[in-house]
């Protein structure tokens, strides 16, 4: 064995990387996560191997990033896969049961994701223990829950670095974070599925739900236990908050009767003996059978930001962030603060206008069923009030029989468009009325007449957004424009 390959091997079985001088990684996949973590190997010394199936032309920007020590191999579609021995960045988009990832696997010395190497690069900075790190994983309520409790690390006087599967790439965070930063890292199963040391300190499954399975090849219980793997290296002095309401994750629930580290159920459906929960009105935190301490009312979240949070999923996503915060030694004063003080992120039941008795929602950011389900429940109108659902998107083979369901039950009408437009329409009531038009801004004016003279037009689209737009986020900005182009349009027409 060389040693290149001897020194590959230990870097495998070891949990804290400082000097990579001696060995060997290839990366594959140039997105923003592989170009972070090939630029951190190579300034650790490592000899490092980019491979994209994208051309030179194509990826412009992303080899302009990189460290000009990394070799690049462009254009690799149905070339070789990597060096053989090496230690392998893997893109999250390569799917375990691909020829792609049968390929690499065959080379590797070992297989790993980009936070995996970011959670051995840091422990190597930070004397073996690397900086704190709070996760997030699950489904739906990632991201807000991620926001929400770096928002409330922050308002308890910490320094609180964002990353993973929004922002910057953790490797991107290498060298960059002070000495008493808290990583808060939104982590997808793709990414924890190729992980093997990352350990947080405190971590949320916030729920599963059939999303993404076809990385999985379909196998949904594959899936849940990825999402569970966050939890797989936590040990004493470690927390898990587990969504105690979810019932696919009752055996993992059951199973953590065992667990090293402690574990905390939160529901939206009482309040356990310990953890937390919601009576109907106020957030607890329980510690233990009659110790409970209030965090505030569930009418008072986001009421001191942009505006007020609602939505029975959003004191979910409350009940998650402030269990992180506790975990971390938060005091309650300042979840309590926290919990009133912040603002969602654009695009998830945000609103964007109103002519008349007529509230334009942007909930753009609800990319599965399950998404748009909690979406339409939080929205749901008043007493005489009608509202307009506008759905559609690109196609990820998801069932929309739920969803069909509660649209049925709450809206008056649907403004379908996209490549789903007919699976979806497929599933509503044979009574709703259902229009379709080619553009989201066609659907604006269109659910203004249907909502009138008093209501609610919300896009929740249950659905990707690329068949017609570059993300979710610039659909819902699309959406806002057209918003404010109607209103615009409404004030300028003379009076009758």
């Amino acid at each position: 064995m060389s040693d290149t390959a001897d020194r590959n091997v230990a870097l495998a079985a070891a949990g804290a990387w400082a000097d990579l001088t001696g060995s060997s990684f290839s990366v594959v996949g140039l997105g923003k996560s592989g170009v972070a973590a090939a630029n951190a190997l190579a300034r650790r010394g490592a000899d490092v191997l980019a491979i994209d199936d994208a051309t030179e032309g194509e990826l412009g920007a992303s080899l302009a990033a990189l460290d000009r020590s990394v070799a690049v191999q462009c254009g690799a579609a149905g070339g070789p896969a990597g060096r053989r021995g090496d230690l392998f960045v893997v893109s999250p988009g390569i799917m375990p049961h691909s020829a792609r990832f049968r390929a690499v696997r065959a080379l590797a010395t070992a297989m790993l994701s980009e936070i995996e190497v970011f959670s051995r690069l840091d422990r190597g900075d930070v004397g073996g223990v690397g900086h704190p790190i709070v996760a997030i994983s699950g489904t739906d309520g990632k991201t807000a829950t991620t926001l929400w409790a770096a928002h409330l690390l922050r308002a308890a006087g910490w320094s609180a670095a964002v990353g993973g599967n929004i922002g910057d790439p953790l490797c991107g965070l290498i060298g960059a974070l002070g000495p008493d930063d808290i990583v808060v890292a939104e982590v997808s199963a793709f990414q924890l599925y190729t992980c093997d040391r990352f350990r947080p300190r405190a971590a949320v499954v916030t729920n599963v739900a059939r999303d993404h399975t076809d990385w999985f090849a379909g196998d949904f219980d594959a899936y849940v236990a990825t999402k569970v793997k966050v939890a797989a290296r936590m040990g004493p002095g470690d927390t898990l908050l587990i969504n105690g309401d979810d019932v696919e994750l009752a055996p993992h629930r059951a199973a953590l009767a065992g667990a090293r580290h402690a574990w905390l159920p939160f529901s939206c459906q009482g309040v356990p003996e310990r953890g937390l929960g919601f009576d109907g009105q106020t957030l607890w935190w329980s510690l233990a059978a009659g110790a409970r301490v209030p965090l505030g009312r569930a009418v008072d979240l986001g009421v001191r930001g942009r505006h007020p949070i609602v939505g029975i999923h959003n004191v979910e996503n409350a009940l998650s962030a402030a269990g992180l915060a506790l975990a971390m030694g938060a005091p309650v004063d300042a979840v309590r603060q926290g919990l009133q003080t912040f603002s969602l992120p654009s695009h998830r039941i945000e609103p964007v206008g109103a002519i008349g008795g007529v509230r334009f929602i942007d909930d753009s950011k609800a990319t599965n069923p399950h998404a748009a389900q909690a979406g339409l429940q939080a929205s749901r109108p008043s007493a005489g009030e009608k509202l307009v659902w506008i759905g559609g998107g690109s196609d990820k083979e998801a069932d929309y029989s739920a969803l069909g369901r509660d649209v049925g039950a709450i809206a008056s009408a649907a403004i379908l468009l996209g490549q789903t437009a007919d699976r979806i329409a497929a599933a509503l009531p044979p009574g709703l009325p259902v229009h379709r038009v080619e553009r989201l801004e066609d659907a604006v004016p269109l659910g203004l007449r249907l909502a009138a003279p008093s209501g609610i037009v919300l896009l929740s689209p249950a659905c990707a957004s690329f068949d017609m737009f570059r993300g979710y986020a610039h659909r819902g900005e699309v959406f806002a424009q057209a918003v404010a182009a109607l209103i615009h349009a409404v004030a300028a027409r003379p009076s009758p």
